[in-house]
């Protein structure tokens, strides 16, 4: 393709025209003025190309009828016929390979395989698209022996899975299809097209009170959702959630299980997990075998909480204290000039509460909830509505 835009059909004005000297005229009747367009990324030479039927007749792929003004993705080899029976060409997919690592032959069928969206120490998420519907989608492929190197665990491989295979809430991402391969993990998650919330934060260098207050809604209500589905998420981190679009005011949701567990009312947890700077003092404290519960949540949402008002994390090497030292004392501070932007004294006060180094002082994901930061907002009830929830009233809220 030599243009984003590529017309076929008998009309001078096409990219191609289909001429007498191509076809008779009893075939050139059913060739429509423009009868399909193709259409691709030029930029992104992993993107899909489309196919887009504008024709009287149809436009077929191998065999297969578009319909008019739908659109499929093409793929290497497909056959491009017109009239069901008339084959005008053979699509050829140049300078694109799909990644070695992607075993699964189900994918490869289903799917066009596009544009890294990012890696870890794991393994890569790719960019998908639906080859019939065209909706896109996120592939997360974790290498099984990567894993295997770093994680004394090996049933830590199919947690992730086992965990999103039973979630279902408007501000957690889905998980839509499982493929478990000899040498790697496969999941097909919902794409979020907005990136994740740090790099929001970072690109207005802070979020306004009132944009903070619509994210931290939304994230209360899925921690609120995880914990009552007996999950205790463990890496709570800007990093780790995802926006829908670039709207200022747009859906946020909780992804990467991967250091997730079930947590029942009689089992406390003792495994060192998560990323420092967001981690609960009761997680770093392990040589003195403390236990800890679902509290660490509250403590990131706590962290999250001030990185978006400021911008910073309110732990770091300072006055002589690691970081590790200022958190297990919980030692931070608001008297940076960025907070005098936080009108409201309430945000303020709910970071002093949440980031109680005593897990028992801490509040609870349903006294969150409750807050009175949330109390008679705008944004609040945008954000219900963003999630499908009952808008209450002025008179519930208070």
């Amino acid at each position: 393709l030599c243009s984003e835009e590529f017309k076929i059909g008998r009309d001078a004005r096409c990219s191609l025209v289909i001429e007498e000297k191509h076809f008779p005229q009893s075939v050139r009747s059913f060739i429509s003025n423009v009868h399909f367009i193709l259409e691709k990324d030029l930029e992104d030479r992993c993107s899909p190309t489309y196919i887009i039927d504008n024709s009287t007749n149809g436009t077929f792929v191998n065999g297969k009828l578009i319909g008019k003004n739908n659109r499929v993705i093409l793929m290497h080899g497909n056959t491009i016929s017109i009239a069901c029976c008339v084959n005008l060409f053979v699509y050829y997919q140049h300078n694109y390979t799909i990644p070695k690592e992607i075993e699964s032959e189900s994918l490869k069928k289903t799917y066009h395989i596009g544009r890294t969206l990012g890696s870890g120490s794991f393994g890569t998420v790719y960019l998908l698209h639906d080859i019939k519907t065209c909706m896109p989608y996120a592939l997360k492929i974790v290498k099984k022996a990567r894993v295997r190197e770093q994680m004394s665990n090996p049933s830590c491989l199919t947690n992730e899975a086992n965990i999103m295979k039973k979630l279902n809430h408007a501000c957690v991402i889905q998980m839509f299809e499982f493929i478990n391969e000899p040498g790697s993990i496969c999941m097909v998650l919902e794409y979020m097209q907005g990136g994740d919330l740090l790099t929001r934060i970072l690109d207005n260098e802070f979020l306004s009170e009132h944009i903070a207050k619509f994210f931290f809604y939304q994230l209360c209500h899925a921690i609120h959702y995880l914990h009552g589905q007996g999950i205790i998420h463990r890496d709570l981190k800007p990093d780790n959630i995802l926006l829908k679009d670039s709207n200022v005011y747009t859906l946020l949701k909780v992804s990467d299980f991967g250091s997730s567990k079930f947590l029942d009312n009689t089992i406390f947890m003792r495994t060192i997990c998560g990323t420092p700077e967001y981690v609960a003092p009761e997680v770093l404290e392990q040589g003195n075998r403390k236990m800890y519960t679902c509290q660490i949540d509250i403590w990131s949402l706590g962290v999250i909480l001030y990185t978006m008002l400021s911008g910073l994390l309110p732990f770091g090497k300072k006055d002589g204290l690691t970081d590790v030292d200022q958190i297990t004392r919980g030692q931070f501070s608001l008297s940076h000039p960025v907070f005098r932007s936080v009108k409201s004294c309430r945000a303020k006060k709910l970071i002093y509460d949440i980031l109680n180094v005593d897990p028992h002082c801490r509040p609870s994901i349903e006294t969150l909830l409750q807050c009175k930061w949330f109390r008679d907002s705008s944004n609040v009830r945008q954000a219900r509505c963003m999630m499908n929830l009952p808008v209450m009233s002025s008179h519930d809220m208070l």
